[in-house]
This record gives C-alpha cells, structure tokens and sequence, in this order.
C-alpha cells in the first residue's frame, strides 16, 4: 500500500485501501452485472454512488469485462454526451493497437486523427466535440463496437437525469430503442435527483419502464465509517477522537464527500504520533465553511428579499424533515402565505440550492446551510 500525503481522499477513486466499505453493495452490483442485468443506482449528490462503480470495476469484476465510465452532468444534447463516450472508448483503449485499429475501421463518423508520441511511441488521438456532427450516427458506431468487443463492455453514465432535460426533447425513447437491441452491453444507470430518475425508470408511459433493476445507495454505516477513520490515522501513526468522527458523522448525516473533507482537514491537524481530539470539531467546521465563503456571500445576495428569508428558515431548522409551506412552519417564521413559501422554494431549486428528495426539499450544499445558520 502506497501512503498519500493525506489518506482522506476527496472526490475522486484512488485504490481500494482508501475506500471505505460498501462491500455489500459491491457485491449486489457485481451480481447484477455478471447475471446481464441494466442497474439504477440512486442516492443523495456526493454520498459515493460514482466511487463504488469505479471501486467495482477496478477490484470486483471477474476476467472478461470491459468497463466505462462518464458524468453527463454538464452535458446540454445527444452530442455532448455522444463525446463524453467516444472519448471515454477511445480513451481506454488507445494503447492496445490491434483494438485501437478496429475502433477506427468501426467509428468512421468520427475524423479523428492519430499521432505518436515522438519518444514513447504511444498512440494519441485528436478528438473534440466538433467531430460529432452526427451523434446518433456515432452513437451506432460505438455501441456496434462495443457489441463486437471479444469482452462483455458495461457502460456506466452518472447523473443519467440529465438526459430528461436535453435540448433534443426525445432522447429517452432514443436511448431506450438502441440499448433494447445490445446483446453483450450492459449499462448502469446512476442519478442522485430521485424524483426524476423514478420518473424515467418506473413511470409506465416512459420508454425505460422496467428496463432495469434498482439499487439505492445509503450512508455508510457509522461505526465502519468510525473504524475506517481510525485505520487511516493509525497508519500514519496518529489518532482521533472517535467521538469527533462521530460528530462530524452526525453534522453531515453520513454523506461521504462532505466527511471525507472534514477527515481530511482533520488529518492535518496532528503530527505523527499526535492525537486529534473532540475539540477540533468547530475548527474543522470553521474552516470548511470559510474556504467557501466568498462564493456563498455571493450566492446569497443574489437571492431575492422572500428567497432569502424562507432559506434562511430552512437552515434554521435542517436537519429536521421539513414542510416549508405547513401552517406550523410558516407561522414560526412569519413567512406569509403558502403561495409565496411555494414560489420562493422553486426559485430556489432552480437556483440549485434546494433540491427534492423523496418528495423534501433538501440543501444541495450542506456547508452553505452551515454558513447561513451564522448569518
């Protein structure tokens, strides 16, 4: 095991020595995949739903698999993700010539270039997103590839909500109609907006009605979270308070990303051989939320006068579950009426600060709700 700077890595997979857990749910998605299953993963955003795909298939898969991975979470149209996964195919196998060459021979929409590296002798290909001047075209072309492959390929596309809101206005029906039709690619769905992913997969009108089986994604469990902590610390000759942990546990509601952060702070506040101890907790806090403050103050003053207020009460009340426009809450925070609490908490999610969990509004920013509840 290679030692990091700090073992408390943020948003990205490094190896399974800085994973925590989720064995269970490893091997649920493993036995989905290897019986040629389609997969739904959903979760609350950052709770880990892209790691254990990236944990899966670095460590879990049997030997005949081939695996990609793309975030469509920027992507606006067909073409843009049709990009994301022609760079992601090319980019997995551009050092296997006999493969690389089929590609080619395969994907002819595309007019890509293919150079070596003067010392290395590696092939590197010339891809934007303006050669894709026919996405279904180069989607066919891919997935024929794919199809082809001597392996079995699964295709994972994180935020798959996404495509609900693409310009093209059809793409579901389009997705659904050439996947239906892949014999040897499987596809792993995963989305942390829940309202729209169960409207793509379970609404009976919509094309990818009972495509797929369902995964849902839950906060680690406390204890392992605790024991992966201490591990970690342990072997860089350190400790934490486990209460602390617990603290920073309970503050998140055992959203990874943000716990991963605040451990990673932690990590720096002990010299080999020192001890982190409860009392860090607010430090920890403080500095987290001041690395952003900027941004929030700037995200706050562009809110109107009743956005800000019915935010405000939010923060003041999270992490209750909430009905903002009940006649209890209105009345605690003198917000007026109903219609106008509605009005405000749909700016808001447009903003992208509330977003709707099971039918709740919930803060997509939990250190933003943190700041406000210290405005």
């Amino acid at each position: 095991m290679k030692l990091l700077n700090n073992p408390f890595v943020i948003g990205k997979y490094v190896s399974k020595d800085y994973f925590c857990d989720r064995e269970k749910e490893s091997e649920q998605l493993v036995h989905h995949i290897v019986n040629g299953r389609h997969v739904t993963i959903m979760s609350e955003r950052r709770l880990g739903k892209t790691g254990l795909v990236e944990h899966v298939f670095a460590n879990c898969l049997p030997e005949g698999y081939e695996t990609f991975l793309i975030d469509i979470y920027t992507c606006k149209n067909l073409r843009e993700m049709v990009y994301m996964l022609a760079n992601e195919v090319f980019k997995k196998i551009a050092k296997r010539q006999l493969l690389l060459e089929r590609l080619l021979r395969i994907v002819r929409s595309l007019k890509t270039t293919l150079t070596y590296d003067a010392v290395m002798g590696v092939p590197q290909l010339g891809l934007s997103l303006g050669e894709i001047q026919q996405p279904e075209v180069t989607l066919d072309e891919i997935f024929h590839y794919l199809e082809t492959s001597e392996k079995v390929c699964v295709v994972a596309i994180d935020e798959f909500q996404k495509i609900a809101s693409f310009e093209e206005g059809n793409i579901e029906a389009l997705l659904r109609t050439k996947i239906q039709h892949l014999k040897k690619t499987q596809f792993i769905f995963a989305g942390s907006e829940h309202h729209l992913m169960e409207g793509i997969f379970s609404d009976p009108g919509r094309p990818f009605y009972n495509s797929v089986v369902f995964m849902q994604l839950l906060p680690i469990d406390k204890g392992e979270y605790v024991r992966f902590c201490q591990h970690l610390f342990s072997l860089y000759g350190k400790t934490v308070s486990e209460t602390l942990v617990e603290r920073l546990y309970d503050c998140f509601q055992g959203i990874t990303w943000y716990l991963q952060l605040s451990m990673n702070e932690a990590f720096t506040m002990a010299e080999r051989g020192g001890r982190v101890e409860d009392e860090a907790y607010e430090q920890i806090l403080n500095h987290m939320v001041d690395s952003k403050r900027f941004t929030f103050e700037d995200r706050f003053a562009s809110l109107t006068e009743k956005q800000k207020t019915v935010l405000l009460a939010i923060a003041t009340e999270y992490p209750n579950v909430l009905n903002p426009t009940s006649r209890d809450f209105i009345s605690r925070y003198n917000l007026n009426t109903a219609s106008s609490v509605q009005t405000a908490i749909k700016g808001l999610t447009e903003k992208g600060i509330l977003t709707d969990s099971h039918g709740t509004k919930r803060p997509t920013d939990l250190l933003y709700i943190l700041w406000l509840k210290h405005f």
